[in-house]
């Protein structure tokens, strides 16, 4: 059953389809248990047993900033706050392993954020 107010999917457009392609499949399917469920020169489709689907597909190359209109982020939540430093860490060293690729961007370390709410850690 779905709930009133649950995600039901997130589309975001890229400036390189390939590379977001690669980071996002190494992100949702590797760390977070999401399956690819379709993969089409217009859009690849990656989602969770229960629904929630994210989308990316080719957008213009026009640089992003956070600013810009449009999505600022995409966040999840983790079951700890020690998934989110492990992840943290695996994503690190994908971006490493993969210097050509621009499409992620990790604008800060995980760290206490109060300001959100008690105990926010991302």
């Amino acid at each position: 059953m779905t709930h009133t107010g649950a995600i039901s999917h997130i589309s975001l457009s890229s400036s390189d389809y390939e590379a977001s392609k690669t980071f996002y499949s190494f992100l949702l399917v590797d760390l977070m248990g999401y399956k690819r469920v379709m993969d089409m020169p217009y859009c690849t489709m990656w989602a969770l047993p229960t629904g929630e689907v994210i989308c990316v597909s080719p957008g213009n190359k026009t640089p992003h900033h956070k600013n810009n209109p449009g999505l600022n982020h995409l966040a999840f939540h983790t079951a700890t706050p020690e998934l989110v430093d492990e992840f943290y860490a695996k994503i690190v060293e994908f971006q490493a392993a993969h210097k050509e690729m621009t499409a992620s961007v990790i604008l800060d370390k995980p760290a206490l954020y109060p300001q959100y709410g008690e105990g926010y850690y991302g």
